[in-house]
């Protein structure tokens, strides 16, 4: 009988050492299905190194604040300085394999490719992680090998990815240019419709540009376009990296958030999760009601202020703000009515910016002015901010 109660305490045990680690998030918490609680994700990633990768595309992503990742050959010799620069303006530069090669070969000679390529572009990328690949030629190889340097795999499959791919080393792309018919406007946006459809994951692969000798070249006044669309629906796509957004997908499925304390005007937050701090340190976005008679929230982690803003959804306003799991305990604090500035005292400089909004009468527009939550802004404002003149927190 002993022995039948120790493979039952065995089995359970095994049980539930499998079943994952997901977290808890603790109401009337939520954390974003994607970061801003964006309705979709967009990432373009660009494969092999070529010139016109920095000449023409990268102006075009800095000028919208979009960030790329790059997967170069190191044996191709790909420019370097041009990547170093890059990742200091936030892009990212992953693995390619050393010489376009993977699929096939023995598995120590995979190992090399696939450690090699991570150590040079480590070494030429000071503070760059190389955690993600892009398989060459869209074959993949031995996965349980590459599970060993990288946290995810790109292939080159057609499709749109859910919010949470089944596997995250087999993640799909459309192939943009002439070789797929994927080189119009119409070709692209509807892709990008579809992931705006969807909630989902929608990742681009861009070679070269224009008349460059790289495969299957897009038309950079086509790739101009495409992200003049996205532009222009910022409150709908997030458009991150491939790394970043695997590592947001990965903490939001694991994170726990739950209050440690609450005095009424200042609220403690324990954000942790099971992860590697190591390479998952990627902000996730939480946002909860704004508590009754806050005006305003101040949030800070570990001891610093972190950026927060009051939105609404359905007629409640939330305070929304990103932090980083187990990167210390989350404070929200109630912030003083009339502080617009954010300077920590309600002064003219406030005052001018209340006038803007003075009988305003609109309940999304004034969200964080309206206290009493009558949809317009009125003496009974004035009469908050009247009583906060010049007080300090």
């Amino acid at each position: 009988m002993k022995k039948v109660n120790a493979i039952l305490l065995t089995v359970l045990f095994l049980t539930a050492i499998n079943a994952g680690y997901a977290g808890t998030v603790a109401a009337p918490y939520q954390v974003g299905t994607w970061s801003g609680f964006k309705t979709a994700t967009i990432t373009w990633t660009f494969d092999d190194g070529c010139a016109n990768q920095f000449s023409t595309a990268l102006p075009m992503f800095n000028s919208f604040g979009f960030k790329m990742t790059f997967y170069p050959v190191p044996a191709w010799s790909p420019p370097w300085s041009s990547l170093q620069t890059a990742a200091s303006q936030g892009h990212e530069v992953g693995s390619h394999t050393v010489d376009h090669s993977l699929a096939g070969l023995s598995d120590p000679c995979q190992i090399w490719e696939l450690s090699q390529s991570q150590i040079t572009v480590n070494s030429y990328i000071p503070g760059n992680q190389c955690v993600t690949i892009a398989y060459p030629n869209c074959n993949i190889g031995n996965q349980s090998l590459i599970d060993d340097y990288y946290i995810a795999g790109r292939t080159c499959d057609y499709g749109l990815m859910p919010a949470t791919p089944s596997n995250f080393y087999t993640i799909g792309c459309h192939l943009l240019g002439p070789c797929c018919g994927n080189n119009t406007l119409d070709s692209i946006t509807s892709k990008i419709d579809a992931a705006g459809t969807s909630g989902g994951w929608c990742v681009f692969l861009i070679h070269d540009l224009d008349s460059g000798s790289g495969f299957s070249p897009l038309s950079s006044t086509i790739l101009l376009q495409s992200l003049q669309y996205l532009d222009a629906r910022r409150s709908t796509y997030w458009v991150s990296t491939f790394t970043n957004v695997v590592r947001y997908i990965k903490e939001r499925n694991d994170v726990s958030v739950s209050e440690t304390s609450n005095t009424g005007d200042s609220i403690t937050l324990a954000v942790t999760d099971t992860l590697s701090n190591t390479i998952y340190n990627y902000p996730v976005t939480i946002r909860r009601p704004l508590p009754a008679r806050w005006g305003s929230a101040n949030v800070s982690q570990n001891g610093l202020p972190v950026t927060s803003s009051i939105v609404k959804v359905n007629s409640t306003a939330y305070v929304m703000f990103d932090v980083v799991p187990d990167g210390g305990e989350v404070v929200l604090s109630r912030g003083i009515y009339g502080d617009f500035t954010g300077n920590g005292v309600v002064d003219l400089n406030d005052l001018s910016g209340f006038l803007k909004f003075w009988l305003v009468n609109d309940c999304n527009g004034i969200v964080g002015l309206d206290v009493d939550e009558d949809c317009v802004v009125n003496f009974n404002e004035v009469a908050v901010l009247a009583e906060n003149w010049r007080q300090m927190p």
